[in-house]
């Protein structure tokens, strides 16, 4: 029986290296790099293997539909790659996959430079319920009730007639429909010019739109309208990311500007590429493809953001290029060692078994080992609610509602070592800091899942602060509130396989930002946490300073 054993796992092993049996993927070629794509996204990868294939003519580049082809070129295959949208990464339910940000898809609010209210609106900038009244409360809206002035001026709102744009629009407004009066553009350009001929107007289109790339600025005669994230009526530090393009441009990138209207777009696979072909078209992609991508209406990167992937991409061990019909010698002896080892150990553990069968005293089993840290062994209990802040909340039979922070936060900041806390009896309105995570000196602010009084505060948690680590959902929460709009509220929560969903998108976010903006002093640990297929470490941001918590604090917290 172990002998059959061990020569099953043999095989197995032999038909995972390719060396018995033949390929499924016959068909493709091992010096061509195919490419699924997502079909919004044909103009532009067109223009990209174009422009690559004219610098080196003998390059063999394959395109297919992933709507389309998936079956017969999968993504799990060597020499195929994936350029995809946000939307579409998001479908691939249950598949790991290494990603990579390439460019995004961003869409921005424009007014006319000739707006009577262009300083107002920059100091004070217009909250999302605002943009929600424009374009979706019926009638006509004045500029003097949104702005809290007497003027009686109509806002003549418009908006590019793309379907993908008006999808993100209306997650953005939180309404499934605009209203009628909303006035349509039939392209980027053609809105651009409604808005700069009408001062009393106001539109969303694509940011690559607006842009004069000559001069590295907005367009003369507009104005992108800063967005009040937390509509308290002032554009906070973490808010104000207007000043000029590049600042706008790194909002972008760190997480400052709200993730409905910035639609990344990922190159993927189900490993980080290897293969030469590959790997040079990906960093082409990251450099002289960067120029292309405006003219198919997207956004590049900024230079800050691509050279970190660049490097990520050449971390690759060199012996990783190796072609594999190279090495079949050096396989077959590999795989022979592993088969032996295999019996051996196989021996040893029936051997073991029959003697602990045999022994008068039971011995204890050995525990398994903690499992990895990614969105599967996150804690996520049945019958409550989850927010994009990464809280929770739960409402008791008294009809308060009990708060705190979500398994995902505490696995990142690792051990708190201190709470600030609001005292019983506050006021605190959801999208509020209510509570900030303290690790020596470091800190996170985390937003209220929760409008209302809060009545309660758990004491406990001053003198132990291990509790939010050990237990955040059960000793370890923060407040008992009694809410004032809970069933309003409770439909922006996650819960069950919405929330597992959430994480997911997290997890995938976490990795890009441990790739670009986390730079660990081990080399060795730096090659684990990179966008390779290696597990994101527990405790993450524990061992970094303030600047890498204020980015996380940015990117994951900020926008929510």
């Amino acid at each position: 029986l172990i002998v059959f054993i061990a020569f099953v796992a043999l095989i197995s092993l032999i038909k995972s290296n390719g060396m018995v049996v033949p390929n499924v993927y016959e068909n493709i070629e091992k010096d061509t790099v195919h490419v699924l794509i997502s079909p919004e996204l044909t103009e532009l990868v067109d223009k990209w293997i174009i422009e690559y294939s004219a610098d080196d003519p003998e390059i063999m580049i394959r395109k297919a539909d992933i709507t389309v082809d998936k079956s017969r070129y999968d993504i799990g295959n060597d020499g195929v790659i994936g350029i995809v949208t946000e939307d579409y990464l998001h479908t691939m339910h249950g598949e790991s996959l290494w990603s990579m940000v390439v460019a995004r898809d961003v869409i921005v609010p424009v007014i006319s430079s000739e707006n009577p209210f262009c300083e107002l609106i920059s100091n004070s900038g217009i909250s999302p319920g605002q943009f929600a009244g424009f374009y979706t409360e019926p009638g006509k809206l004045t500029w003097g009730k949104v702005l809290n002035t007497e003027d009686n001026t109509t806002v003549n709102c418009y908006c590019v007639g793309d379907q993908s744009l008006k999808w993100c629009l209306a997650e953005f407004l939180q309404a499934e429909n605009l209203k009628g009066n909303v006035r349509n553009a039939g392209d980027n350009a053609e809105l651009v010019e409604f808005i700069s001929k009408d001062k009393y107007s106001i539109g969303f289109c694509r940011l690559s739109a607006v842009i004069d790339y000559e001069n590295h600025s907005i367009k003369e005669g507009l104005q992108i309208v800063p967005i009040d994230i937390n509509g308290n009526g002032v554009l906070e530090h973490n808010e104000n990311i207007y000043r000029c393009l590049n600042d706008f441009n790194r909002g972008i990138w760190i997480g400052k500007y709200p993730g409905s209207l910035c639609r990344n777009i990922h190159v993927i696979s189900t490993k980080a590429p290897i293969a030469v072909n590959e790997t040079d078209f990906v960093q082409w992609i990251l450099s002289g493809g960067q120029a292309y991508i405006s003219e198919a209406g997207y956004s590049e990167l900024i230079p800050g953001e691509r050279q970190p992937k660049i490097q990520a991409l050449n971390a690759q061990p060199e012996t990783a290029v190796i072609e594999r019909a190279e090495q079949p010698v050096k396989a077959a002896i590999v795989l022979f060692i592993a088969g032996t080892v295999l019996l051996v150990v196989l021996i040893a553990y029936v051997i073991a078994r029959l003697a602990r069968a045999r022994s008068a005293e039971p011995q204890q089993e050995i525990t398994a080992g903690l499992p990895a840290f990614n969105d599967n062994s996150v804690e996520a209990p049945a019958g409550v609610f989850f927010d994009r802040s990464h809280t929770w909340a739960f409402m008791e039979k008294d009809g308060k509602v009990k708060v705190g922070i979500d398994d995902f936060l505490q696995h990142i900041t690792g051990k708190v070592t201190r709470i600030k806390m609001k005292e019983a009896g506050s006021m605190i309105k959801r999208g509020e800091t209510f509570v900030s995570l303290v690790q020596n000196g470091k800190q996170l602010d985390i937003f209220s899942p929760v409008s209302g009084k809060i009545t309660e505060t758990n004491r406990e948690l001053a003198g132990n602060t291990a509790m939010v680590n050990n237990a955040p959902f059960d000793d370890g929460w923060i407040y008992a509130i009694e809410p004032d709009n809970w069933i309003k509220e409770a439909k922006k929560y996650f819960m069950g396989d919405n929330y597992r969903e959430f994480l997911k998108s997290q997890f995938s976010g976490l990795k890009d930002f441990v790739a670009t903006t986390v730079k660990p002093d081990n080399a060795e640990y730096s090659m684990v946490i990179l966008q390779d297929g290696g597990e994101i470490k527990d405790g993450l941001l524990e061992n970094y300073g303030p600047d890498v918590w204020e980015e996380f604090q940015n990117r994951f917290i900020d926008t929510s």
